[in-house]
């Protein structure tokens, strides 16, 4: 069973954003649609709104596996759509849409731990109550989770996104690291999972 089997409740825009977008509805609106700028900025906006329907799973996924409690995964979804928003100006497609949204979510979450403390840990009841899944599910979500909480944070990285079926070389493009080194890297990963389910499963 793989992650792509979980539905995340929708991310609302952030405060900042959503005065942004107001802002650019008002000079559009003033300068009745004839401002080249006014009309690109409302454009991207609404490719950007596009984008986070499309990707919600995605960012929630991996938000999710960097929080240790509700409020904290809630903190590192905002603070991933800000910074999506922000690289919008300068992504050109030189990489799949998913691969960059992995690579901006992960360095979104990793600058957000760095920057604060670590809210204390919540029981995974609470975590998994922004999930919805069937209850038979649910047993094996949690020690997925459990376990790929055990990893060091860029092996954390790649894990969720070989889960999520990106291929070497699209994690290799969101991790700056070649098709052979993200394929060692994912095979010791492995053994890493395999020798903590087999602990989980003599507890």
């Amino acid at each position: 069973m793989t992650s792509n089997t979980l539905t995340y409740t929708p991310i609302a825009i952030p405060l900042e954003l959503r005065i942004r977008f107001l802002w650019n509805r008002v000079v559009r609106f003033a300068s009745l649609s004839e401002d080249k700028e006014a009309n690109a900025a409302y454009a991207l906006e609404h490719e950007f709104k596009e984008l986070i329907d499309m990707e919600n799973a995605t960012i929630s996924r991996i938000c999710f596996s960097y929080s240790g409690s509700v409020a904290e995964f809630e903190d590192l979804r905002q603070d991933a759509l800000i910074n999506i928003w922000r690289g919008m100006h300068g992504f050109r497609g030189g990489s799949s849409t998913k691969t960059w949204i992995y690579r901006v979510t992960v360095n979104s979450c990793l600058s957000t731990i760095r920057k604060q403390s670590r809210h204390q840990h919540e029981s995974l009841d609470a975590l998994f109550g922004l999930i919805d899944s069937d209850d038979s599910d649910k047993e094996a979500i949690e020690q997925l989770h459990r376990v790929i909480n055990t990893l060091a944070q860029e092996e954390k990285a790649i894990i969720m996104m070989w889960l999520d079926e990106l291929s070497y070389d699209e994690i290799g493009t969101a991790m700056g690291l070649n098709r052979n080194t993200i394929a060692t890297r994912i095979r010791r990963i492995k053994e890493k999972i395999t020798k903590e389910f087999r602990k989980e499963e003599l507890i």
